[in-house]
Parts: structure tokens; C-alpha cells; sequence
């Protein structure tokens, strides 16, 4: 979304009305995924894809019936193209539904979308029915429907979007957040390789240990900080919340534990420890003594990253690690079991 906002907001500015494609769902390989948008105003003119050009000169010519009137708000489908001549559809034999929709931007949700901060967090919820206008929701907000809560609690916590049914209703929900952060701590060989990859993949990272002579800027080039702090005050210092990736590098107790504890008790998205079973049974020991619950402690990723990838150097395990952040992010890792004791 964030991306087509200023094209929208030129256009209203210039008087031009406007209509949205919005992708609500992927299946099979999707060049774009759920979120994505194509907007076209009364001109013709466009902005945004949900494609990679398979279908976006149909689409564009369904918003211009819109807008004149002559279709309503409606859900287009498109498939595989067999007989590219004669049909449009997705070369890459996938399958998307896309939600055409008129933009109003006196509407109080699209308003409240304009005055977000680049920090804040929130939630559009896009009703799949014609002419029913969308709702914003801020964190602590109450859903329209209570059965809702654990779903969009979900998708804001990793910052993704997804289509559902509850009482009767479709909806497409989209998160409205900063790309999600990633605390690194440790500033260990592993901790530089996977600073790069994660930056280039879409994390904010943030690098915490007290040591300046390990921890140097110079190192980790694409930091948005380096905090020479303890993991108690360095971690709430570099932006830790309840939607982190919390990283654990350092292999020391000094810092393992305290980042640890740390990340348990802000209820952190994701959080993995780097080191041996027994230096894990050692640092779970130690947090089991701090008062930290059987279940508490099994969230913990550990050994972090892959383990069937079979990683050795830091770069390889910067890659293991960075897969199964991914996953964390996208919703696709399995819930942590916890460890058999040793």
C-alpha cells in the first residue's frame, strides 16, 4: 500500500477520482503477493502492479468500468493462461483473486492511513462487499467482529495480511508497519554476515554489546545502530518490542542470559540462542532459576537457524539463521517443542 499513497493523493489533489485493484490472494507461484495494489484514475492513468504485467491492462480497463459506472465493486479472478492469445491470465501458473474497490479519500480509514507515522502500527480491514466502507484499527482497538482478535493480533505481530471469513463477511486485513526489527546480540564474525543478509532482505537490524572494540560501526555498515549497552537497557535502547527477532550470538553467558530474559518478558516474535546442547541447557538452567516457566524457555530457537542445512561457516549459518526468520516473518515455522532434557 505504501507504495501507490502519494499517487493517490496527487491525483485527488489534482481532482481526478480514482479506483484499487487490491490483490487478496495468491495461490501457486504469484509473481506479487496478497497487499499488492493497481490504481488507476478517471484518465487512465496508473501506478502499482499486481502482477509482473499478466494481467494489469485488464484490470486497468475493469476500473475505468468502475469508475464510469458501468461495473460494480467486484472480486476478478485469473489463472493460468492457456491460449495466451485469447485469454488473459498469469504465465506463471498462478492463480490470484483481485478485489476492485473506488477510493474515497474523504473516508475516515483512508484518512487515518494518511496521517500514520513511519513508526506506527495498525490495521486496514477491507470488507469484500460492494460499496462497505474499510476500517482502521490501532493496536488495543476493538475488531468488528470479537472473533476476529486472535487473527488480526496475528497478522500485525508479523506484519502481514490475509483474507478470512467470520459470520457471514469476507475480509482482506493489512498491516501497516515498519519493516520488522531484528536485534543482534553479539558481535561475533556470524553477527556481521547475517547484519548484511537481513538488511538486504527486508529487516531493520540493530546490533547490541557493550564491547565498542567488537561491536565497531564499521563492521556492521548496515545497522541502523550499534548500541555499546547491556542487553537489559541496550535491547529496550535499540526499539525491542512484541514484533522483534531477537538473535542471540554471543555465546557468553554475560550477555546470552540477560538478552534472553530480556526478550522473554517483552514477549518477542521470534528469539533464537547460537550455541551448543549443552551451553543451551546451561543458559536455560540459569533462566529457569530466574523464575521463567517451562513454556516460557521452549520458545527459544536453539539451536538457531536451519539444523538440516548443516551450516558450518558464518556465512552458511548467517543463511540458516536468516531462512528461519523468514519463516518466523511469513508464518510458516513450526511451534518450538521444547528440548528432552540432557
Amino acid at each position: 500500500m505504501k507504495e501507490i499513497i502519494p499517487t493517490l493523493q496527487a491525483w485527488t489533489a489534482a481532482g481526478f477520482a480514482s479506483a484499487e485493484a487490491i490483490l487478496v490472494s495468491a495461490q501457486h507461484s504469484s509473481p506479487r503477493q496478497p497487499g499488492a495494489r493497481l490504481v488507476v484514475n478517471e484518465r487512465g492513468e496508473l501506478a502499482g502492479a499486481v502482477s509482473m504485467g499478466c494481467v494489469e491492462s485488464d484490470l486497468r480497463e475493469h476500473l475505468l468500468r468502475l469508475l464510469r459506472g458501468e461495473a460494480p465493486e467486484q472480486i476478478v479472478a485469473y489463472g493460468a493462461a492457456f491460449e495466451p492469445a485469447l485469454e488473459v491470465g498469469l504465465s506463471c501458473g498462478g492463480e490470484i483473486k483481485v478485489w476492485l474497490r473506488k477510493h474515497h479519500p474523504d473516508a475516515a480509514a483512508w484518512r487515518g492511513v494518511v496521517a500514520l507515522s513511519a513508526t506506527a502500527r495498525a490495521l486496514l480491514l477491507t470488507p469484500l462487499n460492494p460499496d462497505t466502507p474499510q476500517i482502521l484499527l490501532h493496536p488495543g482497538d476493538t475488531p468488528p467482529v470479537p472473533a476476529m482478535q486472535p487473527i488480526l493480533a496475528d497478522l500485525l505481530r508479523r506484519g502481514a495480511n490475509g483474507k478470512f471469513t467470520l459470520e457471514g463477511t469476507t475480509w482482506f486485513a493489512e498491516a501497516i508497519a515498519p519493516e520488522p526489527l531484528l536485534l543482534i546480540v553479539g558481535a561475533s564474525p556470524i553477527a556481521v554476515e547475517l547484519c548484511a543478509m537481513a538488511a538486504r532482505s527486508g529487516f531493520r537490524v540493530a546490533v547490541v554489546d557493550p564491547r565498542r572494540d567488537f561491536a565497531r560501526a564499521e563492521l556492521f555498515p548496515a545497522a541502523e545502530k550499534v548500541v555499546h549497552q547491556w542487553p537489559e537497557a541496550g535491547l529496550p535502547a535499540a526499539g525491542m518490542d512484541e514484533a522483534s527477532y531477537v538473535a542471540v550470538l554471543a555465546h557468553d553467558a554475560k550477555l546470552d542470559v540477560p538478552a534472553l530474559s530480556a526478550a522473554l518478558r517483552a514477549r518477542c516474535h521470534y528469539i533464537g540462542l547460537l550455541g551448543s546442547s549443552r551451553t543451551r541447557a546451561s543458559r536455560h538452567a540459569e533462566l529457569q532459576a530466574a523464575g521463567f516457566s517451562a513454556a516460557d524457555i521452549a520458545r527459544i530457537r536453539g539451536p538457531i537457524g536451519l539444523k538440516t542445512m548443516g551450516a558450518v561457516e558464518p556465512p552458511e549459518i548467517a543463511v540458516s539463521i536468516l531462512a528461519q526468520l523468514i519463516m518466523a516473518r511469513r508464518g510458516t515455522l513450526p511451534p518450538a517443542v521444547a528440548e528432552e532434557p540432557t
